[in-house]
């Protein structure tokens, strides 16, 4: 059976994981391969021509997508911070079911 204790114990072993705050991007990396204005270039007669690639992370706010060019150099460091916001909401509905069992531990229930 669960105590206090031990939802307190799971509790702070979530938290030891969460990523920082200030290292999160709320959006979708994406690797892109595009056709370039060149009419000659080979890239317009088949995929597997385009150049590339190109990274960029795919955000929406209010009815749109934004897009933002990732430079190469910051290809890693991009990828680890949209990872983050992944691991962010993971973190929260974990949380979110811990809070709740204890809720319902303080109420007298036992499951």
């Amino acid at each position: 059976m669960e105590t206090k204790e031990t939802l307190n114990k799971t509790r702070e072993e979530i938290m030891k994981g969460a990523p920082a705050l200030d290292k999160v991007v709320r959006g979708t990396f994406i690797e892109v391969y595009l056709e370039c204005t060149r009419k000659k270039c080979k890239c317009h007669k088949a995929k597997k021509y385009r150049h590339g690639p190109y990274y960029r992370i795919s955000y929406g706010q209010g009815n749109k997508v934004h897009h933002v060019y990732v430079p190469l150099e910051w290809k890693e460091k991009a990828k680890e911070w949209t990872d983050n916001y992944i691991k962010i909401w993971e973190i929260i509905e974990q949380l979110s079911q811990l809070n709740i069992k204890e809720m319902k531990l303080k109420n007298g229930r036992k499951k």
